[in-house]
């Protein structure tokens, strides 16, 4: 076997038997370097940590100023190496590369072959035996690091070559035969990698070849299969020089329902449509027109009633000629496509409008707004009312989504009542809805008023959903044009929704400007509270919860946010803003571990109370937070409550239901906050025992004067009274309403007459007294 057919077998070289075009050898380049730039980073970071290692390890006064070299010589090669392989993959691949690009590739890799390969030049020849088995499997590692590249030839062979030769050169500076035998047995090695990388590029260039022949043939193929289908039928049609049909096809007997005897023969325009005076604007007229010129038709589409029923078809044909002079008729090809009209025009009845309503959906509802914005210049005027139904999220929640869907076809019946040719409906998402008034309903903001109070009066009636009796309300905002805008006219009409939504709901609100300014200020406290707590921006005040006798037996944290500009910003702002954006989380974490840290300096039967958000909850690990604070601060966990609103439980999950009960075996108290303010349920009171229920101030404003607020108050102080949970009121301003509530039995209060919220030193010396008096209570 001759040396030639020796190399041809090994790395598969007598397959290609032509050279390759400058098209596909620029598509070979590509795939080259795009498989070589993805597998180059590893190579580069193990060799950086090689040479870590080698440094380290052989950092000595000898060696030191070589190492040093090749440390600030490797780091910067190797991070321009990564910087090209991100650059390249983060862009998309190109159809070609300069040669320049991969002749500094090359020079890139040739560079850095030669750092690495001065290290058995340098060091192994000094090295004890330890140090040479370390250089000799390091390089060993090194050369075959190479083969990442191995698609590229003269990179990976520059790269692991240069490594070879050094290591020849280490081996040989020794002058030991045992070491000459190591390098007969590198020279096998550095054969068989170049053996290998020769193959491995000769497969990817077959790879890209095939890939390349591939394509071609789809694309052929695809070209036939264009070719096949324009000219493919359901039937063949051909007529004579009177346009009587000849050679009628079994496939056209059967879609015009009738028979070959009754075809044959029968003038087209019987089959079609009558020539003479079709009616204005009918697509045969086209069909016509090309017959009586003797011109070609293509794909013209037809209606006809075939046995009294609605088809379509579509025709194409071509004028016959008799030596090529004389017309001896028509040819053509033709389908009935009514099916996959119908199946059109279904589809676009369904991208137009909503399934469920059958109403407009927001793309029709789009560009109904594109038209009336047209018009707006010549004098036009149009108004946006949309539309969201209030306590649809109950009816969901508490019936299920079959009646939630039978609510929403409900709304939009009544809604129908107002659809005229000036007002349109859509139904945009869920429970919103939205109303285009223009023309007579839009002419002034009266009319406009008065459509938005009819639909609120409208949706007021209980509806009937599967024998359930349902009310709801409708809440609207409402934007007109052109004063309000037209480009961002949905905008505004959703915050005069929301504006309406703040308000009480179940009514209307019209845009107004100071709108857009309450946004922007929303939008710029929000991106300050991100920032608030890196700034040590938030603050803990303590409001005392006094026993009947004026004891203080706790204090609850309320957080305070000291803004730089703003001064002090109420927590009815910011809270809602941090649930919405997340900052609850860091926040809600903050201020357990401040509020634990400061109890645990008050005397030990002072407590204190934490508010939870829903968000911790469903966000956190609060388990883990509550027991990480107590170990933190020392603080025994009967002295830590937790505060837990009541819409914890509408969302009351297995993963909340769990995290609740294991806060219990903590040891901490939980109480319920606000109860009785929200959707309290006497069945999360059977299903997890809270040591404590807050009554909420709004019972207790109206005391002792509002009977129906004792009683609710007495109610709710006697079933606590009863599950052996202790009663708390907030907000006790006035000494009457003290009398009232401990005349009705409640346990602990909490309130301005006793002291407002103090920063964490007051309340540290309020702890000290005996008690609080009115005499002593804080001023504000």
């Amino acid at each position: 076997m001759s040396r030639e057919m020796l190399i041809s077998f090994l790395i598969d070289t007598g397959r290609e038997k032509k050279a390759l075009d400058a098209n596909l050898q620029a598509r070979v380049r590509v795939e080259q370097l795009d498989v070589a730039l993805r597998l180059v980073p590893f190579t580069v970071l193990v060799s950086l940590s090689v040479v870590q290692v080698i440094v380290y390890l052989f950092w000595n006064p000898a060696n030191r100023a070589y190492l040093a070299g090749l440390e600030a010589a490797i780091l910067p090669l190797t991070v321009a190496v990564l910087q090209q392989c991100w650059l390249w993959r983060s862009r998309p691949k190109p159809r070609e590369v300069p040669v320049s690009f991969v002749r500094s590739t090359v020079l890139l890799a040739h560079v850095y072959g030669c750092l690495l390969a001065s290290i058995p030049i340098m060091l192994f020849a000094g090295a004890d035996s330890d140090g040479r088995l370390l250089i000799a499997s390091s390089c060993a590692g090194l050369i075959a690091t190479g083969m990442s590249a191995a698609v590229l030839p003269r990179v990976a062979i520059g790269f692991s070559g240069l490594i070879i030769a050094g290591s020849f050169v280490g081996l040989a500076a020794t002058g030991e035969r045992f070491y000459t035998y190591v390098a007969i047995l590198l020279a096998f090695y550095a054969v068989f990698i170049c053996f290998t990388i020769l193959h491995l590029s000769r497969l990817l260039k077959m790879r890209v070849v095939a890939q390349v022949d591939l394509e071609r043939q789809q694309e052929f193929t695809h070209l036939l299969l264009n070719d096949f289908e324009e000219n493919a039928s359901d039937w063949l049609w051909e007529t004579d020089a009177e346009l009587r049909l000849q050679h009628v096809s079994p496939r056209l007997v059967e879609v015009a329902r009738s028979s070959e005897r009754q075809l044959l023969g029968l003038p087209l325009e019987q089959l079609l449509l009558p020539a003479v005076a079709p009616p204005d604007g009918h697509p045969s007229t086209a069909l016509w027109k090309c017959v009586a010129e003797r011109r070609a038709f293509r794909n013209l589409i037809l209606p006809l009633n075939i046995a009294g029923e609605q088809r379509t078809w579509v025709l194409s044909g071509k004028p016959t000629f008799t030596n090529g002079t004389s017309f001896s008729g028509y040819r053509g090809v033709g389908s009935d496509v009514t099916e996959k009209r119908r199946s059109e025009e279904r589809l676009s009845y369904l991208a137009l409008h909503d399934p469920l309503t059958d109403l407009p959906n927001r793309v029709q509802f789009q560009q109904l707004l594109e038209v009336e914005h047209a018009q707006v210049g010549a004098g036009g005027r149009f108004a946006v009312l949309a539309l969201d139904l209030d306590e649809f999220k109950s009816v969901n929640d508490t019936f299920g989504h079959a009646a939630g869907d039978g609510l929403l076809r409900a709304v939009a019946e009544r809604l129908r009542r107002f659809a005229s040719s000036d007002v349109h409906l859509a139904r945009l998402a869920g429970d919103e809805f939205a109303v285009l008034a223009k023309g007579s309903a839009a002419r002034d903001r009266h009319a406009v008023a008065l459509l938005a109070s009819d639909i609120v009066a409208a949706m007021a009636s209980p509806f009937a959903i599967n024998g359930i009796r349902v009310s709801i309300g409708i809440s609207i905002g409402i934007a007109i044009a052109p004063q309000d805008g037209c480009v961002e006219i949905m905008r505004r009409a959703d915050l005069a929704l929301y504006r309406t939504k703040g308000e009480g709901r179940n009514g209307y609100r019209f845009y107004e400007a100071e709108m857009d300014e309450r946004i922007e200020a929303r939008r710029a406290l929000s991106t300050d509270l991100w920032g608030a707590l890196d700034r040590n921006e938030f603050l803990l005040h303590f409001q005392p919860i006094v026993t009947k006798d004026a004891r203080i037996r706790g204090f609850e944290a309320l957080v305070r946010w000291k803004h730089p500009k703003r001064d002090f910003v109420s927590p009815a702002e910011f809270i809602p803003l941090a649930e919405e954006t997340g900052v609850i989380i860091p926040l809600g974490e903050w201020i357990l571990r401040q509020a634990c840290a400061t109890a645990a300096g008050w005397p030990s039967d002072v407590s204190v109370a934490v508010n939870l958000s829903p968000i911790q909850f469903r966000h956190s690990d609060l388990p883990l937070l509550v027991r990480s604070a107590l170990e933190e601060s020392g603080l025994a966990p009967s002295r830590l409550e937790l505060e837990i609103t009541e819409s914890v439980f509408l969302e009351a999950t297995p993963a909340i239901k769990a995290a609740l009960a294991k806060l219990r075996e903590l040891g901490v108290r939980l109480s319920l906050d606000d109860f009785g303010t929200g959707y309290s349920s006497l069945s999360y009171l059977r299903r997890l025992a809270f040591d404590k229920i807050k009554i909420d101030q709004s019972f207790v404003r109206d005391l002792p004067h509002e009977q129906g607020s004792a009683a609710i108050v007495r109610a709710i102080i006697d079933l606590a009274t009863s599950l052996n949970m202790t009663v708390v009121a907030e907000g006790v301003e006035t000494e009457a309403q003290r009398r009232c509530l401990l005349s009705l039995g409640c346990h602990e209060l909490q309130g301005y007459l006793f002291s407002r919220p103090v920063p964490a030193e007051e309340a540290g010396s309020l702890t000290n007294r005996q008690g609080l008096r009115r005499w002593k209570i804080h001023a504000a």
